[in-house]
């Protein structure tokens, strides 16, 4: 949304007034002048050094209205107002006229804040400011609005209102303050419903004002809802017979209310998007995340930067083999196992974790071959799922009813939930997030999420599933994806169980998954029918591809790349509690519940990426869309496909400052912008303080 306030609010503040609001304009006289150094006391014409010759400022008006501690006073107090006037977050061109006496309480702070500045300077410095706030505040227009309150509210928040000044702000060809005005006084005379038009009426006459007080050719703003003003083409065509039909594509009629409405290509999926779907009126945009992958000329794909090959890595009984993931090349990782079923990744420290449970045992090995090393050499028996916390550097463990944890070395081990599981199966972890899935195949089957630190533990899908084998999470899409061995399903949903869909249901393709991966666009599982190692498409289950199959039954699979487990923003201390940021100058630090490092990219972008809000605190106006990226020039907005493709779309090519092109380390490697999570997830907070 391309709403240039500053038109209205930085020439005031730059001094550029209307005559009648201040009679002493400066400008500057490029003529030069010779200036003569001479002494108070002799008067004596220094002759040692040439006359020097500068420009000066003429002043029209000898007399200024304002000494430099009372300007500078003026302009301290008048901040306040000109950034609640300015938050288009919540206004449009002015502040809201419901908060009348929000509005009117920062003007008498104003008033307090100016005591000692004379009149004539406060006036002065932003002579529109303060006449929009005076007015507001006049004792019969303020009354006049308290009683309207509530349809004020109405108005202000009336989204189609919004949507329609958005798509005329975007085609205005001259873009000034009188154009913008005019174009949402348009939308309220446009506005359909029928009722709060006195509000409606108020609203107008107040923008009318402000047209006239900041138009130099004091235009008059057309509101005269009679008159043949052209409106937009309606979205809706109908047919002799009443039969309806949306004119343009990205709506759906609605008989009901017969009218067209947005499709949210995002809830619906139809966008396959790779990682993250932002849906706009009429359509939707892709962006990914730009640490790890760029988005495809699809402009819905997102494309790997670190472009090295992934390897899989999977329990076959006796053994833990590796493969390419075209499966042309196969590589025996670990032999002389008794009963191994459950394995995974640790890509910080290049590591193999294991469950041998005809051995009792919990083993890890480097991946280069070095010989194993034992980490939990009792009470393994039972053991249905192991997962590497890469951040917290923990392993978690499925044992029984319970849920454990322990060092990645073997010590501290603690249970972290008593007595939640039945029969358990399968284990993920996002800790990112600080969140865990597991799954639970007994008579009353279900899918859980629950906190890395043993805070909260919910079932999130209960109904519907019957043998939840695997699951595992699309830590970029934040979405969970599991397998039904009994249902011969394959299902996605939200981290919190909303938004479930069904990716593939056929016997035929997945009579009996055990172990489920995601990386990039793809899905891996193993398959005891098959006995075998497949893939497809992850949004829709499509181009289902066998690409090995093995002599025993194919347990647990997991991902070996770097991009998988991206390193994050904390480094835990001495004290084994205690998180430390370590952002770097290209990132920001998140606090609040959520701490994390996030590129600076994301500041002021209109979306809070942290919990916190501080991404988005004392940002300059907006005049792009959520989710846009506004030029830190505040001149251009671009979506987010237009980020980081090493192409300067800004100006001052704000959209590739820090970029992971641009942030390298001296080892050549990106500085990774990755959320996490700041918590008590050490095993040394566990063995002090849980049973």
């Amino acid at each position: 949304m391309k709403i240039l306030l500053k038109l209205l609010l930085v020439p005031i503040l730059l001094n550029w007034h209307t005559t009648e609001a201040s009679p002493s304009i400066y400008f500057r006289n490029e003529d030069p002048i010779n200036i003569t150094v001479t002494t108070a006391s002799s008067l004596i014409q220094t002759t040692s050094a040439p006359p020097i010759s500068l420009p000066i400022l003429k002043p029209e008006s000898t007399v200024s209205p304002c000494d430099l501690i009372e300007e500078a006073a003026a302009l301290h107090c008048i901040g306040p107002l000109v950034d609640y006037a300015a938050d288009l977050s919540n206004n449009v061109l002015h502040p809201p006229l419901s908060a009348v006496e929000m509005t009117c309480d920062k003007y008498n702070q104003y008033m307090m804040c100016t005591q000692g500045v004379r009149p004539d300077c406060r006036q002065s410095r932003a002579p529109n400011i303060e006449f929009m706030y005076e007015t507001i505040c006049e004792e019969k227009f303020a009354a006049i609005m308290k009683e309207e309150k509530v349809c004020l509210l109405e108005v202000e928040n009336d989204k189609n209102v919004k949507e329609c000044f958005v798509n005329k702000t975007n085609t205005l060809r001259d873009e000034t303050p009188d154009t913008v005005i005019q174009a949402y006084v348009d939308c309220l005379i446009e506005r359909e419903e029928t009722t709060c038009r006195d509000a409606v009426k108020i609203e107008i006459s107040f923008l009318s004002m402000l047209a006239k007080r900041n138009s130099e050719a004091r235009c008059e703003l057309n509101t005269d809802a009679t008159k043949a003003r052209p409106k937009a083409q309606p979205l809706e065509e109908c047919d002799t017979q009443g039969n309806c039909k949306c004119r343009l594509p990205g709506y759906y009629y609605e008989a009901a209310r017969k009218k067209c409405l947005d499709v949210d290509e995002c809830e619906s999926l139809s966008s396959a998007c790779s990682q993250k779907c932002i849906n706009l009126p009429g359509t939707f945009e892709c962006s990914c995340d730009q640490r790890f992958y760029k988005l495809a000329a699809d402009n819905r794909s997102c494309e790997r930067l670190d472009q090295s090959p992934m390897w899989l890595f999977f329990a076959h009984g006796q053994s833990v083999w590796n493969i390419s993931t075209d499966g042309k090349s196969f590589q025996l990782q670990r032999a002389g196992l008794q009963k191994t079923a459950m394995i995974d990744i640790d890509v910080k420290e290049n590591r193999l974790y294991y469950a041998d449970i005809g051995a009792n045992v919990i083993e890890r090995m480097n991946i280069e071959g070095t010989f194993p090393q034992a980490v939990q050499r009792f009470d393994v028996d039972g053991l249905e799922g192991i997962a590497v916390d890469w951040i917290g550097r923990n392993l978690y463990s499925l044992r029984r009813e319970d849920i454990l944890a322990q060092s990645l070395d073997g010590r501290f081990r603690q249970s972290v939930y008593k007595n939640v599981m039945k029969l358990p199966r399968s284990i993920a972890l996002h800790p990112a997030k600080g969140i865990m899935f597991v799954t639970d195949w007994s008579a009353n089957a279900f899918i859980a999420a629950a906190s890395m630190d043993g805070s909260h533990f919910r079932k999130i899908v209960t109904d519907r599933i019957t043998w939840p084998n695997a699951v595992a999470v699309d830590i970029f899409a934040e979405k969970i994806y599991w397998a039904d061995a009994f249902l011969d399903t394959i299902e996605s949903a939200n981290m919190d169980g909303t938004g479930r869909r069904i990716i593939i249901a056929d016997a035929g393709s997945v009579p009996h998954v055990f172990g489920l991966a995601i990386a990039d666009d793809f899905l891996y599982w193993t398959d005891w029918t098959y006995r075998g190692i497949l893939r497809s498409n992850k949004h829709n289950g499509e181009n289902i591809t066998v690409l090995a199959q093995t002599a025993l039954l194919p347990y647990s699979l997991k991902i070996f790349h770097k991009t998988l487990q991206p390193e994050q923003g904390f480094d835990l201390q001495t004290d084994g509690k205690t998180c430390r940021s370590n952002c770097s100058e290209s990132q920001i630090e998140c606090g609040g519940a959520d701490p994390k490092c996030i590129s600076k990219i994301y500041l002021c972008d209109g979306l809070a990426q942290c919990s916190n809000q501080a991404d988005e605190l004392n940002c300059p106006p907006r005049i792009c869309l959520p989710g846009q990226f506004q030029c830190h020039d505040n001149r251009k907005c671009l979506p987010p496909g237009g980020l980081c493709d090493e192409v300067a779309d800004c100006a001052d090519s704000s959209d590739e400052i820090y970029c992971p092109h641009q942030t390298k380390t001296s080892r050549g490697d990106f500085v990774l912008n990755s959320p996490s999570r700041k918590d008590k997830r050490s095993l040394g907070y566990w063995s002090e303080n849980m049973i």
